[in-house]
């Protein structure tokens, strides 16, 4: 029952992105949507901002399947293509909610993302488990802040041309 009612939040939420300002989305409007009250709700999400990463996660995962991808190229280009299909709500929570909020929404999705296929398993290019962790984070947030910047730049750039920098980049580190 639980992961109905969220999977019923998450997807109301996304919905509402398409309507709707992000800020005129209240948990009021979404509870009512679903036909639950604001104290379901905050049973399962401590804010607005805690829905909108489940929501991105539960679109990507659940939805478009986007991590059952052998290499990380392909489920990297399988994200950046949702983020430009989904274009109404990328732009709606750009212009309408806090950054940091959305970058947190999705890290995890692309650490996900470049954690698929051969990355992730050449442990033998660090001597530190340490080194491994810290190279990871750092092209998470790189790749973050650069897909939101693409966003931001209406898409302009391929999703090939994208796919194919940072693999030349992670290449060179992780080789």
């Amino acid at each position: 029952m639980r992961q109905k009612t969220e999977t019923m939040l998450c997807a109301a939420f996304m919905e509402l992105l398409k309507k709707c300002p992000f800020s005129k989305i209240t948990i009021q409007k979404l509870a009512g949507q679903c036909g639950v009250n604001r104290q379901t709700f905050y049973y399962h999400f401590d804010n607005i901002y805690d829905l909108m990463s489940k929501a991105f996660e539960y679109e990507l995962v659940h939805e478009s399947h986007i991590y059952e991808e052998v290499t990380w190229e392909y489920a990297m280009s399988r994200f950046l293509q949702w983020i430009k299909d989904n274009r109404v709500i990328i732009r709606n929570i750009l212009t309408n909610a806090e950054l940091p909020y959305l970058k947190k929404a999705m890290y995890p999705l692309i650490a996900r993302s470049i954690s698929c296929g051969y990355f992730s398993k050449n442990t033998e290019a660090f001597s530190e488990k340490k080194q491994e962790e810290f190279c990871n984070d750092f092209f998470t947030l790189g790749i973050t802040q650069y897909v939101l910047e693409w966003a931001e730049n209406d898409f302009r750039e391929p999703i090939e041309d994208i796919i194919a920098h940072l693999s030349w980049l992670l290449q060179k580190v992780y080789a």
